[in-house]
């Protein structure tokens, strides 16, 4: 009850905001119709999550050309809300994108006129730094026809329907006293994945290596979680863990490891879970066993 009070009140000073132009009666060169933009996030359930899921949304809009004529970042009230205003626009069709959570993310070939060519990426991979992952992202878009101005027409309301742009990634690694070398793991990282999702939010461009941030729990055991752009073919990238030297104690190809323990990708919040264990050996160097956590099993087959 709360949220549609919310969203009734930012809706009319929304409207107000629209009315408050240099339009007047003599002249209608200045005056624009409103429209209002409500921005909605279903996820897997057909459940309004956009607030647990968005907290920030970059907005552009782009003419029949697919050049664009406006963009900005909504304001945190505006997104807080749920709805928002188009700039003003000439009568014409047009089409917008949106992109949620935005932190550390920068836009590139914003003027290419081709939405292949429009990309997001994170920001240290744009500047050539060292990947550790990408911000939980998130994209939309809508056509929109403006009508030419009619100062009795009442604001028209569209609504953005956000889908996820990235995986989860969550990796834990155990048995490292196992291992028959004194130092520690090295790096864990994510090889092969694309780092580049255009504004048809679909992931490509040439391969890059995430390096994950990890951390040492209590035990010993080392946890690292990031967010990696949605694949549409998963062949080419594996979860590598790195020892001394650079020595690669164990690769994990995605494919194969989603096949296996039936990780559903179509999710839009999709999991990509690894648990890499090292045993006893009296060999030399320690077997590995990659599997999935507990949790996750119990999570997609809650009957065990």
């Amino acid at each position: 009850m709360q949220t549609m009070k919310l969203k009734s009140l930012a809706f009319g000073l929304l409207i107000m905001g629209g009315l408050s132009t240099s339009c007047i009666q003599e002249d209608f060169s200045e005056c624009h119709n409103t429209y209002c933009l409500e921005l909605s996030y279903l996820g897997d359930n057909n459940t309004e999550i956009f607030p647990e899921k968005i907290g920030r949304v970059h907005m552009y809009v782009f003419d029949k050309h697919n050049q664009c004529v406006a963009s900005r970042l909504l304001p945190e009230a505006d997104v807080e809300a749920q709805i928002t205003t188009l700039p003003p626009l000439s009568s014409g069709n047009y089409h917008i994108v949106c992109i949620g959570n935005t932190y550390n993310t920068e836009v590139s070939n914003l003027n290419s006129g081709n939405f292949e060519q429009m990309t997001f990426a994170d920001s240290d991979y744009v500047s050539g730094e060292t990947v550790t992952g990408n911000d939980s992202l998130y994209w939309s878009s809508v056509d929109c026809s403006i009508a030419p101005y009619d100062e009795y027409k009442q604001p028209d309301t569209l609504t953005t329907y956000f889908a996820s742009s990235h995986y989860d990634i969550y990796v834990e690694v155990v048995g490292i006293e196992n291992l028959h070398r004194t130092s520690k793991i090295q790096a864990i990282e994510l090889v092969g994945v694309s780092p580049l999702t255009n504004f048809n939010n679909i992931a490509g461009s040439q391969n890059a290596t995430y390096s994950m941030e990890f951390a040492e729990a209590n035990n010993g055991d080392l946890i690292a979680t990031n967010n990696i752009m949605r694949h549409r073919v998963q062949d080419a990238a594996y979860l590598r863990v790195v020892g001394d030297g650079g020595v690669s104690l164990i690769e994990v190809n995605f494919a194969q490891h989603i096949a296996k323990h039936g990780i559903d990708i179509t999710k839009h919040e999709c999991v990509i879970p690894f648990r890499i264990e090292f045993e006893p050996s009296n060999t030399i160097n320690a077997s590995v066993k990659v599997t999935v956590p507990t949790w996750f099993v119990e999570l997609v087959k809650p009957e065990f």
